[in-house]
């Protein structure tokens, strides 16, 4: 399981150096255009009659469909910010390559002991829309703060703020080289945040 979790934490910082990404919110089109994944609302097209109630109930999924990954998301869901967790989930799915010949739908945003594909997704997701070295660098620790800043849901915030405690117990930041650069590619925006012109 530790692997799965350093599979996900890693490439979630790959796709942040890849992408350029120097700030926050993150912009998931972003990295969706970078990878070529087509971004489709259920609103927007009949394909989802084809699927099962469970899965268009759920908040969004991944395909496969002419050559190129397609996401499909739940626009009847309100909560935009949970709306973006599901993206950065569903990117997360298929930017480490998981097996998306079967239709997996997201629908929770508790990391799954039971299925390594939707834990790493939801790490992927996690560390995606809040990189830890750049709220330790803004000494971010409560979900409100975490909330402003990243544009999660209350659930995600509550989730990393927790996650965020146990990271400051053991500052153990920027060890990972990849971590150190993505910590860089943010310098700007840090220094900004703490003091704006």
């Amino acid at each position: 399981m530790y692997e799965n979790y350093v599979k996900a934490r890693n490439t979630s910082w790959e796709v942040l150096i890849r992408c350029g990404i120097k700030e926050l919110p993150i912009t998931l089109g972003t990295i969706a255009d970078y990878y070529n994944f087509k971004v489709i609302a259920y609103s927007d097209t009949n394909l989802t009659q084809v699927f099962k109630n469970e899965v268009v109930d759920g908040d969004g999924f991944i395909v496969f469909s002419k050559d190129k990954k397609e996401i499909f998301l739940n626009d009847k869901v309100k909560n935009r910010n949970r709306r973006r967790f599901t993206l950065a989930h569903e990117l997360g799915h298929g930017i480490l390559n998981h097996n998306i010949d079967i239709v997996h739908y997201r629908n929770s945003e508790v990391d799954s002991e039971i299925d390594m594909q939707e834990l790493e997704a939801n790490v992927f997701a996690r560390d995606i829309l809040m990189p830890s070295t750049v709220l330790a660098a803004l000494d971010i620790h409560t979900p409100e703060e975490i909330m402003k800043i990243c544009d999660v849901s209350r659930k995600s915030a509550e989730i990393r703020a927790s996650r965020m405690e146990l990271l400051y117990k053991r500052n153990k930041f920027n060890l990972n080289p990849m971590e150190r650069k993505v910590r860089y590619q943010f310098d700007s925006f840090i220094r900004n945040y703490r003091n704006p012109t």
